[in-house]
């Protein structure tokens, strides 16, 4: 949460809450008039929306259903070389946890799924 407070968050709520909508609207009551779901968690991160709010989710999966007026987007994930070369040109900063060889994938999905990563792991040819 320090992280992304650095970045300039104004609120944060914890990782491992157990209703995260129940915890922003603690913060914002009535909910916020907008989410953007980078880690995928879809239904959880729009309930916390306000109606007639706005969701857009980065990461692959199922969008919410359109509830309370709000404005779904779903980007789905692909591979797109030139758009990653734009992102590369503005100097994004992008956390990488570890960059390990194709031939360790199972690994990396195994430390995936044990959570407490700190940045992305990146597998490489």
């Amino acid at each position: 949460m320090a992280f992304v407070r650095g970045l300039g968050a104004e609120w944060t709520v914890p990782r491992a809450c157990a209703d995260l909508a129940e915890a922003i609207r603690a913060l914002i009551p009535g909910g916020v008039g907008g989410a953007l779901d980078g880690a995928g968690v879809g239904v959880r991160a729009a309930a916390a929306v306000r109606n007639g709010g706005a969701y857009a989710g980065v990461a692959g999966g199922p969008a919410p259903v359109p509830l309370r007026g709000m404005s779904i987007h779903q980007e789905w994930i692909r591979a797109d070389g030139v758009a990653l070369a734009e992102l590369a040109a503005l100097g994004l900063t992008l956390r990488v946890a570890d960059v390990l060889p194709l031939e360790r994938a199972a690994e990396a999905h195994q430390r995936l799924s044990a959570g407490g990563l700190r940045g992305r792991l990146v597998l490489t040819p």
